[in-house]
C-alpha cells in the first residue's frame, strides 16, 4: 500500500492526553461511561460510540458503503458529504472522479472542509454490523473500543508528525473531525480526517490566556483546512 505523501501537516493529535477514553486521564472508565449511557433511548451502536468518544459529536450512517479503497484515498473524494445530516451510507457509491488527482488545496475542496467544523465523528456502519450491535450492547462496546484503539494509534502517529513540524498537538487536536468506514467485523476500513483552522505553533511564552485566545479565534473562523484520506491498514507499515 502506498502511503500518501504529506506536503503539509494533515492531521495532528494529542499523544499523552488523547481525545479518547482509554488514552487520557479521566475519572471514569469506558465501561462505566457506557453503562451510564446505555439506559437511554438511543440504539446500542450510537450508545457505544458516544461513550467511547464523549468529546466528539458522533453520528452513525448505517448501510452498504461500496466505495473502492482507491477512491477513498483521493483528496477530491467528497467524503465530507457523510458529515451532512441528510446523507446516507450509500450516497457516494456511484461517485467517479472527473479529473486528475487533486492536491486538497483547491478552493472548492477547502470550502467543503470548512463546513464540517470541528469535533465531528461519522461512523459508516454496515447494516448487518449495526443490527448485531443494537441486539448486543456488550458487543457494541467491543466494536466501539476497537475503533477507539484505532484512533489512539492514528493520533499517536499524527502527534509525532505534529511535533516534527513544531506544532502544538494539544491545540491542533481540537480542530480534528473524523469520518470512518467499518467493515463487517467492525475494523476501520477507510477514513478521512480533517484538521486545521488556527495557529498551533509552539511557543515557550504562551500562557493560558494565549490558549484561550486561540480557541476563541478558532470558533470565529476555520481556515487552511487539511485532510488525509486512506485505507486504514496502511498504519501497519509503521
Amino acid at each position: 500500500m502506498v502511503i500518501q505523501p504529506l506536503g503539509t501537516l494533515s492531521s495532528i493529535a494529542l499523544q499523552d492526553s488523547i481525545n479518547t477514553i482509554t488514552g487520557r486521564e479521566i475519572s471514569q472508565s469506558f465501561p462505566e461511561i457506557f453503562s451510564a449511557v446505555r439506559g437511554t433511548n438511543r440504539k446500542s451502536s450510537k450508545n457505544a460510540f458516544a461513550a467511547a468518544f464523549p468529546e466528539n459529536d458522533v453520528s452513525i450512517k448505517a448501510g452498504d458503503c461500496e466505495v473502492d479503497d482507491q477512491i477513498w484515498q483521493r483528496k477530491d473524494f467528497p467524503a465530507w458529504r457523510y458529515f451532512q445530516e441528510d446523507t446516507e451510507a450509500d450516497c457516494l457509491n456511484n461517485w467517479k472522479p472527473r479529473a486528475k488527482e487533486a492536491t486538497g488545496k483547491e478552493s472548492y475542496i477547502q470550502g467543503e472542509l470548512k463546513k464540517i467544523g470541528r469535533g465531528k465523528m461519522v461512523a459508516i456502519v454496515p447494516e448487518s454490523l449495526q443490527e448485531k450491535m443494537n441486539a448486543d450492547p456488550e458487543f457494541a462496546r467491543e466494536i466501539a473500543e476497537k475503533v477507539q484503539n484505532w484512533k489512539i494509534d492514528y493520533d499517536k502517529m499524527d502527534n509525532a508528525l505534529a511535533d516534527s513540524y513544531g506544532e502544538d498537538p494539544v491545540l491542533y487536536q481540537m480542530t480534528k473531525s473524523y469520518c470512518i468506514q467499518l467493515d463487517e467485523e467492525g475494523n476501520v476500513k477507510n477514513y478521512m480526517v480533517v484538521s486545521g483552522g488556527m495557529n498551533t505553533k509552539k511557543s515557550s511564552a504562551r500562557d493560558s490566556a494565549d490558549i484561550q485566545m486561540l480557541q476563541n479565534d478558532f470558533v470565529k473562523a476555520i481556515t487552511q483546512m487539511t485532510l488525509q484520506n486512506g485505507a486504514a491498514n496502511w498504519m501497519k507499515l509503521f
